[in-house]
């Protein structure tokens, strides 16, 4: 027995030594994989939470929220002016006299947002005819008036590619708020306590966040120049964000009007669990991507177009594994889970999958264009994905109901993509054939676990093989791609 476990230890050193030592202490690696594990944690959370929520709570109580929800992050996101990712992308994103002038606009921006919350509290209630939005929409906005004021080490671990200790503050702050919700929702019920579990997540986000290593001490400053770079950069970031909201909110606005608040419910957590993929790649793309290919486009812009193949590979085929793994739960987790009051939201969670996937593709090629500092391209993309969508999910509602609905919005994507595609052209970081082979392979593997995919042990199985088709496909493509540069630099 100790013989064999010698001999196991001989053959895997090699291993190790070549290829997982090196791998881990790689900065881009290492980040890719402590995002992944601290995302996990984080989905176990919203997960667990939901699970209590729901047999606490009623569908109607998330549909109010998700109102609540869009009007603040309306706001939110309609003056975004893109702060972290210019001091990520900016030379001198380390001076100190440029971190207090973004401070400064943060701050102001997270109190401007407060006010238009009390501002448009009594159209938003109008427009949806619940008056009770009049309360909860300024309530809920004080929680941008809180991280108004958060560290800007926030955006310095980014810059530095160090994610691990933001998302870990992140995690914490979500931990106490879930537990927070849930504890008053036992004794209340109610909206109130999802709203009470807002509130101390920010305050914890907010506090915690000086806690991150940063490079200043906090007041406020004013540097006109570095003021001028920051609202430069930041108009496309607020046209591209405004657009992202309308595009990708337009579902939730028009149930919310046309629907009750249960079907709204119902919606919100079916697209809450089938974009996770999203997130998570999203959190990879803006903690690892965006950072590491940032700083080689400022220091070696020869050497992008070969950093950018296997990472997009590596991150596409860790998404096709998500996408098909939730589709493949969503019905069980849904109905046996939750109950049968949300046994629904499993099969609207199927369809929105394919939106998760064009979501997944697309976001690639955004986060390669801010990389560059083409964010002009990348908001006129968020404007025509904003511009496609209407129409298509309009069409799509009218002729089959909520599923056409839904394949409208994942048709809206499309002419986003193409548009960034062609950008991206020009520059040589596009590579159709990649995102191409990679759908087909997508398209196939939800062709095949829903024709074959009808127990629970066949879902299994059929999920395990296509991850592990995936991954070699993955390795192997590297590899190739690694030869193709080695044959062309000899």
């Amino acid at each position: 027995m100790n013989s064999r476990l010698v001999d196991d230890a001989i053959v895997l050193r090699p291993f190790i030594q070549q290829r997982l030592r090196p791998a881990l202490r790689n900065p881009a690696t290492f980040a890719s994989l402590t995002t992944v594990g601290l995302f996990g944690a984080s989905l176990a959370l919203k997960l667990v939470g939901n699970l209590v929520l729901s047999r606490l709570v009623l569908p109607d109580v998330f549909g109010l929220m998700a109102l609540v929800t869009i009007a603040v992050m309306g706001l939110t996101l309609l003056s975004d002016v893109g702060l972290a990712p210019a001091v990520v992308q900016h030379s001198k994103g380390s001076n100190p006299d440029f971190l207090r002038t973004a401070w400064t606009v943060q701050a102001i921006r997270g109190i401007a947002i407060w006010v238009g919350c009390w501002m448009a509290a009594p159209l938003v209630a109008k427009f949806y005819s619940e008056p009770i939005l009049i309360v909860l929409i300024p309530i809920v906005g004080f929680t941008a008036a809180i991280e108004g004021f958060a560290s800007t080490g926030i955006m310095t671990v980014q810059r530095r590619l160090k994610p691990t200790a933001m998302i870990t503050y992140n995690v914490l702050s979500q931990f106490l708020g879930t537990v927070v919700t849930c504890v008053i929702a036992y004794f209340y019920p109610t909206v109130w306590a999802l709203v009470a579990g807002g509130l101390v997540a920010s305050a914890s986000r907010m506090l915690s966040s000086y806690l991150l290593p940063c490079e200043i001490r906090h007041r406020f400053g004013w540097n006109p120049e570095f003021a001028r770079d920051l609202f430069h950069f930041g108009k496309w970031i607020f046209l591209s964000t405004a657009a992202t909201f309308f595009a990708m909110q337009v579902d939730r606005m028009v149930l919310g009007r046309i629907g009750s608040l249960e079907t709204l419910g119902l919606y919100t957590l079916a697209t809450t669990i089938a974009m996770l993929p999203v997130l998570l790649i999203t959190h990879i793309g803006d903690y690892v991507m965006f950072p590491l290919l940032a700083r080689s486009a400022r220091e070696t812009p020869e050497k992008l177009a070969a950093e950018v193949a296997p990472v997009r590979g590596r991150m596409l085929g860790f998404g096709l594994i998500m996408n098909v793994g939730v589709f493949a739960v969503a019905p069980i987790f849904f109905g046996r889970l939750y109950g049968a009051q949300y046994a629904d939201a499993g099969r609207l969670c199927q369809w929105m999958v394919f939106a998760g996937w064009g979501s997944v593709v697309s976001g690639l090629a955004v986060q390669t264009l801010k990389a560059v500092g083409d964010v002009r391209s990348m908001a006129t993309g968020k404007m025509i994905r904003f511009i496609a969508t209407i129409p298509c999910t309009l069409i799509g509602f009218t002729q089959f109901g909520l599923e056409g609905f839904i394949v409208g919005y994942t048709l809206g994507i499309v002419p986003e993509h193409l548009w960034n595609v062609g950008k991206l052209w020009k520059t040589r970081l596009s590579f159709p054939l990649q995102d191409l082979a990679y759908t087909l392979a997508f398209t196939a593997a939800i062709i095949v676990l829903h024709q074959f995919g009808t127990t629970v042990v066949s879902s299994a199985v059929l999920v395990c093989l296509v991850s592990g088709v995936t991954l070699a496909a993955v390795y192997w493509i590297e590899n190739r791609a690694r030869g193709n540069l080695a044959t062309q630099s000899v």
